[in-house]
């Protein structure tokens, strides 16, 4: 079975939903940010992950969590 894949508006391609996932965990400080290399700038990331349409909170209908700084 295939996982279900996502255009990344920060990475500017294709990924995983659990790539997405831990993206947005990540940048929300749940789960180490040095866990994704390949994300250099977290408060870009913040930014672009707010206003995706595939983030997990957004998917959900859920509010924008509060991000803490790590």
């Amino acid at each position: 079975m295939t996982e279900t894949r996502y255009f990344c508006p920060l990475l500017k391609k294709d990924i995983d939903a659990s790539f997405c996932r831990d993206i947005t965990y990540a940048a929300e400080g749940r789960i180490s940010q040095a866990v994704i290399p390949e994300i250099s700038n977290w408060e870009y990331a913040k930014d672009v992950c707010a206003d995706c349409v595939n983030a997990y909170w957004n998917k959900n209908n859920m509010p924008t969590p509060t991000i803490k700084e790590t």
